[in-house]
């Protein structure tokens, strides 16, 4: 392989670990603010 080619191999290489790597972090950041604050459905209060 030509060095333009294994360059191109390599900076792809790291993007797609770095989407992955961010979409890690989403995804326990949410998991974390969803323990930390759950939601809570109300109900609703018919007025009389």
């Amino acid at each position: 392989m030509t060095t333009t080619i294994q360059q191109a191999l390599f900076v792809a290489g790291v993007g797609i670990v770095g989407i992955f790597a961010f979409m890690t972090i989403f995804y326990l950041l949410i998991k974390a603010l969803d323990r930390l604050l759950p939601y809570n459905e109300e109900e609703e209060k018919e007025e009389e």
